[in-house]
């Protein structure tokens, strides 16, 4: 899953112009497809225009007809109806996304990473606070 980090985010619009599929922003921030574990704008589309490929949630525009029910049942507003569904594709035939490749400040990355740098700086912590509570006694 990938996010923006809107506190490091500085509104270049990089990754919006460099999106294939010309990405959606709310507020100057960028919104990102989250290829949710459980997609609901998959199980939304009467269709089956909306396929899991290489782990990513992509619309196959040939099969859509433009009813917009995976844009009601997307939770994260990513989805937008031009004539046919249009939402990132996580760039899912490539190694990294251009979106991450072209941010200045590394403000999109993957959630996995983000709960991980997280988890590691609070393991960190509490190792500090049982070293001083240690060597207090």
């Amino acid at each position: 899953m990938v996010v923006v980090n809107v506190g490091s985010c500085i509104g270049c619009r990089r990754c919006e112009r460099s999106c294939p599929i010309n990405g959606i922003t709310f507020n100057e921030f960028p919104i990102k497809c989250m290829h949710c574990d459980r997609n609901p704008c998959l199980y939304a589309c009467p269709e089956n225009a909306i396929e899991r490929i290489n782990n990513k949630v992509v619309v196959i525009k040939d099969k859509c007809v433009g009813c917009g029910l995976c844009a009601l049942a997307c939770p994260f507003g990513a989805i937008r109806i031009d004539g046919v569904a249009i939402k990132c594709n996580g760039c899912y035939k490539r190694d990294v996304e251009i979106c991450k490749e072209v941010c200045p400040t590394g403000a999109i990355n993957n959630l996995e990473e983000i709960l991980n740098n997280k988890i590691q700086n609070t393991v960190n912590k509490f190792n500090k606070l049982y070293y001083l509570y240690a060597n207090a006694k």
